[in-house]
């Protein structure tokens, strides 16, 4: 017996993660309501969650395709589902604020149900349930790879071998670990359909379809401002991995812009201010100046005149 979990990341979060932890409350919350109906697969109660909260293209409901990311077939199921969504979900809502986040995790869930169902022989005519939070994860996967591709996921391992337990951690780079997903869900996404599966099992397709629209999203986002920013007056690049002190005179740039996953600066206060207001700098970038540390939120600097030093 072999387990490999992920822990946690290089990563500290400015706000509390209020809508991931909503998502979790309400996944939580519809399995303790659907466990009584488990026991006796065969109850009108289990049926009627099958035909109502679960995803059946052939014939449920329009507003299965959202309640259908809010369902678990086991404990482990929904423990599994819940680790990944703290970790990559409080991530991302940090960085991208709690509103965009909400409607990217909901609207992406809906295209990975619709990916899931291109992937089934049957397409919509097909009668097998698909439910679970999976999906919609996935797109917040693929937007973080896209906000944090070359920062470290930590690992736990535990392991079982001649009845000697083992354990021990490591970490690798986030690009990494989501290609490696990534590219073992395509396979069994793309074997799935080759055997032509009409049964149950895990639904690889969603997991696919969700990660390549969270990356498509964020990708799209980050080029955006790229473009908009090359038209304005070009900014000094500091092309180091940590910004660098400078003994400026106090009314000086001393600001630093992390943005595109280019370092930018020093700006001083109101020309931050001035860019934000145009748009040529984006709410999830990243500010730093001397004293600082770490980097903060640029949304920060719009809130309060902080103190420079």
């Amino acid at each position: 017996m072999f387990i490999v979990l992920p822990v946690g990341m290089n990563y500290q979060t400015e706000r509390l993660p209020i809508v991931t932890f909503t998502l979790m409350g309400l996944n939580i919350l519809v399995y303790l309501v659907s466990l009584p109906f488990t026991f006796g697969q065969e109850s009108q109660g289990m049926l009627w969650i099958f035909e109502h909260l679960w995803l059946i293209p052939a014939y449920t409901p329009w507003y299965s395709y959202l309640t259908a990311m809010f369902v678990h077939a086991g404990f482990f199921h929904l423990l599994g589902n819940m680790l990944y969504l703290f970790l990559f979900g409080a991530c991302v809502e940090d960085i991208i604020g709690r509103w965009r986040f909400a409607m990217l995790y909901l609207i992406g869930g809906l295209a990975a149900d619709l990916v899931y169902i291109a992937l089934t022989p049957d397409h919509f005519a097909s009668e097998v349930p698909m439910g679970g939070a999976s999906g919609a994860i996935s797109v917040c996967m693929g937007a973080y790879l896209l906000l944090r591709s070359n920062v470290d996921i930590e690992f736990k391992y535990f392991g079982l071998l001649f009845f000697k337990f083992f354990s021990g951690e490591f970490s690798l780079a986030a690009w990494v670990v989501i290609s490696f997903w990534f590219l073992k869900d395509l396979f069994f996404a793309g074997l799935s359909y080759y055997q032509n599966e009409h049964g149950g099992g895990v639904a690889f397709g969603a997991h696919v379809g969700g990660l390549m629209f969270g990356a498509a999203v964020l990708g799209i986002r980050k080029l955006l401002p790229a473009k908009t920013t090359q038209a304005k007056k070009e900014p000094i690049r500091v092309n180091l991995a940590r910004p660098v002190a400078r003994a400026d005179p106090a009314d000086s740039p001393t600001i630093f812009l992390y943005q595109g996953e280019t370092q930018y600066g020093p700006y001083n206060l109101s020309q931050i201010r001035e860019m934000l207001a145009q748009g040529s700098v984006v709410s999830e970038a990243q500010y730093w100046c001397e004293g600082m540390p770490e980097w903060r939120n640029v949304i920060e600097l719009t809130r309060a005149s902080p103190k420079l030093v």
